[in-house]
This record gives C-alpha cells, structure tokens and sequence, in this order.
C-alpha cells in the first residue's frame, strides 16, 4: 500500500474510467471501484496492478488484484478484471499518475514555516540543517550541518547523520549511521520510451532501513516505484554504493565501494559483495553468497556460493579460466 504519509491519493476510480483513460480494452466488470495501486504480490481486492514479465508468473496466479493491465498476448486463464493493451508497464505509469497527480516530479521547495522548532533537546542538529515539521526524529540524534530531512520522514533513536545528506520519503530504524552526502530516497530511474517521448514513472514507494545498518559517503539509495526499497539489519555499505529501487538487501551483508545494484533485485543474508560490482535487475542473490570485485552478475545465485568475472560464474571456474587465458596468451608471444 502507498504510505500515505508520503503521497496523496486523488482516487477512486471505476475501472471503467481507467480504461477509457488508458486507452485499453476492458474485460470484466467496468463498474469496480479501484482505490488504488499495488505491486503485484501485494494487490488487494481493490487495487490495481500490472504483469509484463514471466519471472512473475507464480505471483500472477496468486495475486489478489482487484484488476490487471496485461498485454495483448496475454493468454493466462485467470477469472480477473483485465485492462488489456500494447504495454502493460506505461499504462501502470498513466494509472501511478491519475491517482498520484502530483508525485511525477518531487517539489524540493520548503518555506521558512515548514522548518520545525519542536526538536527534543536530545537532538544536536546543525542551525544550517532543515527538519521538516512533519518529520519524526528519536532522542539522541545528531545532524551535521547543510544536511535536509524531508516532510513525513521517521528516524529512530540514537541516528548519527553527517554532513550534506538528504532523506525523502524515508522510515529509519534506530542506531542507523548515514555519513556525508548520502541521498536516500531519491528518484528511482523510472521513465518509458515511447518513440519521440519519454513517460516518466512516478516513483511511489519508500526507503526502509532497519537498525545498526552504516551508510558510507555519497551512496544513493532510490525509493520503490511502487513498494519499498528495504536494507535490513547489521549491513554495512560503503562510499559511493547506488541501490536503485525496489530493491531488498538482507541482514548483515557487506557491500563494498562503487557497487551498484538494479532495480528489483533482491540480496539474501550475509552477503558480501566486492568493489565495483554491477549486478542486474529482478535478480535474487542467495544467503551466505560471496561476490568478487568488478563482477557483473546476470543471473540468479544460489545460496553459499562464491562468483566471480563477467559475466559471474563459479570463482574456481573463474580462476581456471584467467589461468588458461594467461598461458595461451604466453604461449602466443613465445611462438611470434
């Protein structure tokens, strides 16, 4: 469910009005009132949601949606509410926007009454910092200075957050260490070409960081689209990390410097992830699963393993290969 405390929500709509507004053909009852959007495992009776990707099929047959944006191949026997068009994803975005009008492009824009004056005196916050009234910091925090905490915001107890960080769209366990320059919440890379046009995708979701989690300098992480990009207990991040939307890191994991990770993968527990890995979208990286530097990870990885290259695979197999590779290429200099 979009968090309310965030985004506000101009529905409901029948989805007969939906259809007509998307351009799709509908199959079903055009009288349901549809009150909001969802992911597809988490869709209520009254929300809609959508599916364009077979790595969703299990999830497709169990959802609960009150409605479907399918594409016009779509030949699943499901007794569902249908909106049927060329492209499921930009009508879930036409959808995002109808209910959420004002949430295609963030309004970074605070007037001086915005700022609150109620911080506990626990609190050591920096005078050029900015706390919106509507945020929620425990006892024993401190901000650094230039830093800005966005409306609806909640930050546990004992947070230590440094200079120049910005946190939108944001719910923080206690015992969370955010270091300089770190942008959580942020926009996800969320658009659709579509010939000589750009649909942007409003970005719905949340960041939640659970407990004793350490944010290196200059990470970005990007809020869920729809649903909640999620880094759980113990991980350790380090400088210059992006983690992009929806994406859900698992306890006490390690991920180390210039990573990056697509949207909507998601990292099992204890994790540890070298430098400058790159790894795909919709993927899930197993418990216990060790990654090399500058690997770039394609596919799905089971638990306890170890990886590494490019494209990934086994490290002994990676480590044969290098070998291999290092005495043809001996071989061929000696012969010339």
């Amino acid at each position: 469910m979009i968090d309310k405390d965030f985004y506000k929500n101009v529905g409901p709509f029948t989805l007969s009005d939906l259809a007509k507004s998307i351009e799709s053909d509908l199959v079903g009852n055009g009288k349901k009132i549809i009150n909001d959007i969802a992911t597809i495992d988490c869709a209520l009776k009254n929300e809609i949601t959508f599916f364009n990707n077979k790595k969703y099929e299990k999830t497709l047959s169990k959802s609960n949606a009150g409605a479907i944006i399918v594409d016009r191949k779509f030949n699943y026997d499901l007794k569902k509410n249908l909106l049927v068009m060329d492209d499921p994803y930009f009508g879930m975005a036409k959808v995002a926007s109808l209910f959420y009008p004002n949430c295609d492009y963030q309004d970074f824009f605070f007037n001086d009454y915005d700022q609150s004056t109620q911080l506990h005196n626990s609190i050591k916050c920096s005078k050029n910092s900015f706390v919106h009234k509507n945020a929620e910091i425990g006892r024993n925090c401190v901000i650094g200075s230039f830093s800005k905490i966005g409306p609806g915001v909640k930050i546990g107890d004992g947070c230590i957050i440094g200079d120049n960080v910005s946190i939108y769209f944001s719910k923080i366990s206690e015992n969370v260490k955010i270091y300089q320059g770190v942008k959580i919440g942020s926009e996800g890379f969320g658009f659709i070409a579509k010939k000589n046009i750009f649909k942007k995708i409003p970005q719905l979701g949340r960041v939640i960081i659970k407990k004793n989690v350490e944010i290196g300098c200059n990470t970005t992480i990007d809020r869920g689209s729809i649903g909640d990009t999620i880094i759980s207990e113990n991980t350790m991040i380090d400088n210059m990390v992006h983690i992009a939307h929806n994406v859900k890191i698992g306890k006490n994991c390690i991920i180390a410097a210039m990573t990056g990770i697509s949207g909507s993968t998601e990292v099992g527990n204890r994790v540890i992830i070298g430098g400058q890995v790159g790894i795909s979208g919709h993927l899930k990286i197993g418990d216990d699963v060790k990654i090399a530097a500058k690997s770039g990870i394609m596919k799905n990885i089971t638990n306890n393993s170890s990886v590494g290259g490019y494209p990934a695979e086994n490290i002994l197999d990676w480590h044969r290969t290098t070998i291999i590779n290092r005495k043809l290429i001996n071989d061929s200099k000696k012969r010339t």
